[in-house]
């Protein structure tokens, strides 16, 4: 079976089984081992709304913030070059593994995910928020954006209209009505998970969002496949650019108030050197004198 045909049966059985099937006990989510080693030294850990303590990889700096939430059949690693780029636009990107399916409790509660990455990123000095995922990770974000802090945008890959099940109920269509920030909202139009019609799903999610851009594109890559398109992620830099928050006065003056507080310490410092060497010097020439 084709590894595409693979997974989307997963994704429907998901569906129908998830909130059903017996957990397995897992004190915490891991990173996935295709993170590269490197990276694995700098991986952060903060907790979800619920406490589940999850892992992450932070990406540049700054108060303007991108949260990054992947589907639940994939990993972090397709969208590391997307983070990588968005880190070096100027953003501050908090990339993130999403809980594990394994998870006894709440297993499914993404939405608390996003919101404990959101609350790190503000912790971290993100003043602003763009959020982005794909799939379950999408549909969390649409669900809980009106709690997000700072949310200035969304770019929502191939989401779900809804994702329920015995412990969760993520609602995209119901709940993203409820902020106004510009969202982009992107599926292929050949995606579809067995029978179920992704295109369809982004269509009535667009639709009940209140300010919504809607991309049908070609293909059918699904979730972060999207991602792999370099044409896409360009789009996706480019709302991201276009959406953040103005820089705050601190934001713009800090490093040339910060240069200027340190040249004016050199030159107080140099002055002082001077004069010190100047009194040396004058008094070595009047003790001279007098032992003439």
């Amino acid at each position: 079976m084709p590894l595409r045909s693979f997974l989307g049966a997963v994704v429907v059985v998901g569906f129908v089984l998830a909130g059903t099937a017996p957990a397995v006990a897992q004190p915490k989510t891991e990173l996935h081992p295709c993170v590269p080693a490197d990276l694995r030294e700098d991986a952060i850990t903060f907790k979800a709304e619920d406490g589940v303590e999850l892992p992450g990889l932070v990406f540049g700096s700054g108060s303007s913030g991108v949260l990054l939430a992947h589907a639940q059949l994939e990993t972090v690693c397709e969208w590391l070059p997307l983070a990588r780029q968005l880190a070096d636009d100027g953003h501050q990107v908090l990339l993130y593994e999403m809980r594990s399916m394994a998870l006894k409790e709440n297993r499914h509660s993404y939405d608390l995910d996003v919101l404990g990455a959101a609350r790190e990123l503000d912790s971290r000095g993100a003043s602003s928020i763009i959020a982005g995922g794909a799939g379950t990770g999408a549909t969390a974000i649409a669900t809980v954006a009106e709690k997000i802090p700072g949310l200035r945008g969304m770019f929502l890959l191939s989401p779900f209209r809804a994702f329920q099940t015995q412990s969760a109920d993520l609602n995209a269509v119901d709940n993203i009505g409820a902020v106004r920030v510009p969202s982009l909202v992107i599926a292929a139009q050949d995606d579809a998970v067995e029978s179920v019609g992704l295109p369809d799903h982004a269509r009535d999610v667009a639709g009940a969002a209140s300010n919504a851009k809607l991309e049908i594109v070609p293909g059918s890559a699904m979730f972060g496949e999207l991602t792999k398109d370099a044409a896409l992620r360009d789009r996706i830099r480019a709302f991201v650019r276009e959406n953040k928050a103005s820089p705050t006065f601190l934001d713009r003056w800090l490093m040339p108030i910060a240069g200027g507080v340190v040249l004016l310490l050199l030159v107080v410092v140099g002055v002082v050197v001077l004069r010190r060497r100047s009194r040396r010097n004058t008094t070595t020439v009047a003790d001279v004198s007098a032992g003439s």
